[in-house]
């Protein structure tokens, strides 16, 4: 298992994460908002989904999401967008509890 909370995309974490089970990341912005996440060293749900897809990583669980985002936009932005990168990413929430 691997997480990473609070911190914007990193070429370490590739090595850090590398086969792990489960990814837990942030995903303060959806994509679209690369230049903000940047800026505020965030990242996208994108960017955890490509951190997941080079780290072969089996699941990808978001976390960290921005209070701007409702549940609708959560799990249209911020979770179908990096499904199209690592299709087992899930936005997941405070005390979720997950059989690994």
């Amino acid at each position: 298992m691997a997480i990473f909370g609070d911190t914007k995309a990193c070429p370490q974490a590739v090595r850090a994460a590398q086969n792990a089970d489960v990814l837990v990341h942030e995903a303060t912005f959806a994509a679209g908002d690369e230049e903000t996440a940047e800026r505020v060293f965030h990242s996208t749900a994108s960017d955890a989904a490509k951190l997941a897809l080079q780290a072969n990583v089996k699941e990808l669980y978001l976390t960290h999401i921005s209070a701007r985002y409702t549940e609708e936009e959560q799990c249209l932005m911020l979770e179908r967008q990096p499904q199209t990168i690592f299709p087992a990413s899930k936005v997941v929430g405070d005390f979720d509890v997950f059989n690994i």
